[in-house]
This record gives C-alpha cells, sequence and structure tokens, in this order.
C-alpha cells in the first residue's frame, strides 16, 4: 500500500510541476498589464493612459495607477505590483545621500534583490528642476528662498529628492516651511498666498506649468550655477526652458529662457516581462505618433540615441532588441519559455504514462498471482471432493468423477488463456498448479478406472454365477 501512495506520488509531481509551469506562463498572458503612473497634473499619468493603449493595441488589458511618483512606482515595479513605470533616474540616490530615513519607512521599503530586477526600457524626455515664485513674495534670487514657504512636493514624488539635491547646494535644510503639496493642492496654495515658492521637476509639457501660468501669481527663476550642479550630479545635464512656453499672449511665462538643470523620464520594467512584449512597446514608443501624442520632442529629434541614453538600470532585452537588432537570437526568449514549458508537459506526460503503464502491468500481474490462487484453491477442493465421493453407487460416482475431472480441464484451459507461455514455463506457481491438475487428474482417471473395472468384474461374476 505504501509502494501505491509513493507511485501515486510521484506520477502526481511528474504531471503538476510542468503542468503549473504552463499554466504559469499563460497566466501571465493573460493577466492584466500594470502601469504605475503618476499625481493628476503631472506629466507621468498621461503618458502612463498613452502607453496602456499602446499595450491594448497589442492585444493585452491594462490599467494604469496613479501614484505619488517616482519613488512608489520604482517600488510598485520592483515588488511586481507594476509592469511598467515612469521613474527619475537618481531620484532614490540622492534619497539615500540626504534623507536616509525615508527610505527605511515601510511605504518606501525595497527588497535589494527585488530592486535588482528592475530594468529599463526607453528615456522619453527631460524634466528640468523648476523653481516657481509667487509674485509679490519678495524673493529675487536663490538667496531669498531661506525662511519661505517652499513646497519640496510630496516625499514619494520625484520632486522631493532632487529639492533635497536644491536645498543642499543653496545651503539650506529642511524645516517647518517646506511643504510636501502634490500638484492640485500647490495650484490652490499659490492662488490663496499660503506658498511663497514651489521646486518643481517634471516635463516642460506638464499641465501644472500651464495652470499655473494662468494663476497670473507665479514666476520662474534661473540656476546661475546649473553647468557646475550638472557636472556634480551624473543624472543630471543643463537645460533651457525658452521664454513663453508655458504662456505667449499678454505676459509670457517664463519673461525669460530658464537656465536650469534636467534629468531624464525612464520607463522601467522588470527582467521577468517577456521580451517581445517590451520589444514592441519600445517599437510603439520610437514611432512618431506616440512622440506626437504626448509631445516627445527631444525623442522625436533624436530618436533611439536619446531613448537609449543614460540607462540607470540594466537595459531590458526586449528593448535591446530595438536599439540593437543585432543582439537578438533568432529565437526569442519567449518563444523558447512557451515551448520550454510546453516540451516540460509533454516529456512528463509520456513519462508519466509511462510508469502507469508500468504500474498497470505490475498490477495486472498481482491480479493474474490472485487468479492462480483461486485455481490453486479450485483443485485443492476438487482434490477434497474426490476423496468424499461415495463408491457404493458405481454409476453415480462415475458422473460425479467425471464432472471433477471436466472441471480440471476448464480450469486448465483458463490458465493456458491468462498465462503467457513465457509465464508458465519460468513462474513457480503456475508449474505447481498444472502439477497440481496433472496429479487430480491422474487420481481421477485412477479412480474411475477402478470403478469401472470393478463393476465389470461384478457383472462378469454375476453371470458366471447365473449359468452355474
Amino acid at each position: 500500500m505504501k509502494r501505491k501512495w509513493i507511485t501515486f506520488g510521484l506520477l502526481g509531481l511528474l504531471v503538476c510541476v510542468p503542468l503549473y509551469q504552463l499554466a504559469k506562463v499563460l497566466t501571465r498572458l493573460n493577466r492584466t498589464f500594470v502601469i504605475a503612473g503618476g499625481p493628476e497634473k503631472g506629466l507621468y499619468h498621461p503618458i502612463a493612459l498613452s502607453l496602456s493603449n499602446v499595450v491594448s493595441r497589442l492585444g493585452r488589458r491594462a490599467t494604469v495607477l496613479t501614484t505619488a511618483g517616482s519613488l512608489e512606482n520604482l517600488k510598485l515595479v520592483a515588488e511586481g505590483e507594476a509592469d511598467l513605470g515612469l521613474f527619475q533616474p537618481g531620484s532614490r540616490e540622492t534619497l539615500k545621500a540626504f534623507a536616509p530615513a525615508l527610505l527605511q519607512q515601510e511605504a518606501q521599503r525595497i527588497d535589494p534583490s527585488r530592486l535588482g530586477h528592475v530594468t529599463f526600457v526607453a528615456n522619453l524626455y527631460s524634466q528640468p528642476l523648476h523653481i516657481a515664485v509667487r509674485e509679490g513674495s519678495g524673493i529675487g534670487s536663490l538667496g531669498d528662498l531661506k525662511g519661505k514657504v517652499v513646497n519640496l512636493g510630496p516625499e514619494l514624488s520625484a520632486d522631493y529628492p532632487m529639492s533635497l539635491l536644491l536645498l543642499r547646494s543653496l545651503g539650506d535644510e529642511l524645516g517647518e516651511n517646506h511643504r510636501n503639496l502634490a500638484y492640485a493642492e500647490l495650484i490652490e496654495a499659490f492662488e490663496r498666498d499660503d506658498v511663497d515658492a514651489a521646486f518643481i521637476t517634471v516635463g516642460i509639457h506638464a499641465d501644472v506649468f500651464h495652470a499655473l501660468a494662468r494663476t497670473g501669481k507665479v514666476r520662474f527663476l534661473s540656476i546661475p550655477y546649473n553647468g557646475a550642479l550638472a557636472a556634480m550630479e551624473l543624472h543630471l545635464s543643463p537645460f533651457t526652458v525658452p521664454r513663453g512656453i508655458y504662456r505667449l499672449e499678454g505676459k509670457a511665462v517664463p519673461r525669460a529662457d530658464i537656465e536650469t538643470v534636467a534629468t531624464g523620464a525612464h520607463l522601467i520594467t522588470r527582467d521577468d516581462i517577456p521580451g517581445s512584449l517590451v520589444e514592441r512597446i519600445t517599437k510603439a514608443i520610437l514611432e512618431t505618433p506616440f512622440q506626437k501624442e504626448n509631445q516627445l520632442g527631444e525623442l522625436f529629434e533624436q530618436g533611439k540615441p536619446f531613448a537609449r541614453a543614460m540607462p540607470f538600470f540594466p537595459v531590458h532585452e526586449g528593448a535591446s532588441w530595438v536599439y540593437e537588432p543585432e543582439a537578438k537570437n533568432l529565437l526569442s526568449t519567449d518563444f523558447v519559455e512557451k515551448w520550454e514549458g510546453l516540451r516540460s508537459f509533454f516529456v512528463s506526460l509520456i513519462v508519466a504514462g509511462f510508469f502507469a503503464y508500468k504500474w498497470y502491468q505490475k498490477k495486472k500481474e498481482r491480479m493474474k498471482d490472485h487468479k492462480l490462487d483461486h485455481y490453486i484453491h479450485t483443485v485443492m477442493e476438487i482434490e477434497r471432493q474426490q476423496i468424499s465421493i461415495e463408491v457404493e453407487n458405481t454409476e453415480e460416482a462415475l458422473q460425479e468423477l467425471q464432472s471433477l475431472l471436466d472441471q480440471v480441464t476448464h480450469l486448465r484451459q483458463e490458465c493456458f488463456k491468462d498465462f503467457s507461455v513465457h509465464r508458465l514455463q519460468d513462474d513457480q506457481g503456475t508449474d505447481c498448479f498444472l502439477e497440481l491438475c496433472a496429479s487430480i487428474s491422474e487420481k481421477l482417471n485412477a479412480k474411475m478406472t477402478r470403478l469401472r473395472l470393478s463393476g465389470e468384474i461384478a457383472r462378469l461374476t454375476d453371470a458366471i454365477e447365473k449359468k452355474l
């Protein structure tokens, strides 16, 4: 019984493990694709919506999560709660340098092993640092920011670490005058004169700048040493925001070109996302309709060199197939993975079928052994019956003995049907049965012969006595 359950367990493992792998692949292909966007009024969210349309056109269901921004997106992607996300490079490292306690909070803690699975897809646009200042706040230069009410952005956004970096360059520290408002709240705060300035790091086409420009209460400051600041941080580069980009009519916003620094807006994913899907998404990003829809001017002008510039994480293989087509294998890893799962499944089925057949054969042999026991017990029963036959009535005794002899013959014929010649020759059990059959047949024939001779002698004796 124990061997039986061990056999069933092994067969179950052989079938279930590859079946689980196959189901896992199919489930991953059919599940909803999650894209981590960003806050309202920012640029991450509309681009995430545009990416969801790309994924939908590729035949996959997609949904967009509204998040606090870059750092939350990184956590969601790393922990598998999102498949794509927009991320500002250097933001986590800046927090690690200036606010390490924040990274230890549960909301931002990421397992380093999971962080190692994050990969780079594309650089979509530049995110320049804006210093928005309220009219009438008395702020004419960066030195006037000290002691003012300044919004640094939510702690899980990309604005916050960039704000900390700027504060350090200004020799300032976090204080009770600093705020952590989201964009929608920030716009209202400027209208109520509740804040004096704000550090905003986002693409120039974000709604927040147009909304601030419409209030008529905001102007923007330049960073005079932007080249030096960019030289100190690898993920930064000098950037110029052109005059009037946020409002041309009436009073232009900004009033003059803004000299500042910018970082990239990277699209990230995990290394376990199918390469073929990432490849098609990357190709869609590099196509003109997507770039025009999202006003990605730099990507439109520079193409692949801009898209692959300064990756902060390893490049996903699907994206590398677009940037370096010669690096793509003849068979994609997704194709190999799916067919490997199918191959393992069918091979396991064949192996399981073989073991099931062997088990059935052994069971059949055991059933034959049980049947052989039945044959032997039947012969022994015939032996017992022939001993108990009364010989007073010769004719009746002969009929009973003939019936027993016929039963022995039938049993022997059934045995020949059930067992192969090889089994009959090599199996001691069948050999014993056949010897018993031969023995009981001889006994029955001998007994019948004696009865017939006894009957004939009795008839001869009666005939002689009558003549005399």
